[in-house]
């Protein structure tokens, strides 16, 4: 498993890059953009999973794999002691990543798979979130009141 040594304080770029590509994610959904939206959806939750790793380890999957960075949270998670329930989501996200954009048969429509894809995004970022609530951009953050 090829992974990098970064500065855990790197770890905001890559939950920034995976706030925008997220919002993307949403944005081209709306403009029925299908397969551009599942593909930024996959991006979002492999540089969230980048933010975290970087967070908590200080290292980022280095390989073009991405089995690399399902791999490294899977770490992650044992350290930390949480359920790996997401690294197994991120894993069947980044399953789907050829196929979404290199197959041959370009998808016009809001297909089941698609609209899986997004949801299983979804899904890893509310995990990511709740596990490793100092990845969360401030925006979600509590206030001092302890709403949010």
């Amino acid at each position: 498993m090829r992974t990098r040594v970064i500065d855990r304080t790197r770890f905001a770029g890559y939950r920034d890059r995976a706030g925008e590509f997220f919002l993307g994610m949403n944005d081209e959904a709306e403009l029925g953009r299908f397969n551009a939206a599942a593909l930024l959806g996959i991006h979002a939750a492999i540089a969230l999973s980048d933010a975290v790793a970087a967070h908590k380890v200080g290292r980022r999957a280095a390989d073009e794999n991405h089995a690399t960075a399902v791999r490294l949270l899977k770490d992650v998670c044992q350290i930390a002691g949480v359920d790996p329930a997401g690294a197994k989501r991120l894993g069947e996200i980044v399953s789907r990543k050829n196929h979404v954009a290199y197959s041959d048969k370009y998808v016009a429509a809001d297909t089941d798979e698609l609209q899986r894809v997004r949801r299983d995004v979804e899904r890893f970022f509310t995990w990511a979130y709740r596990n490793f609530g100092s990845v969360r951009p401030e925006l979600y953050k509590e206030d001092d009141d302890g709403e949010s």
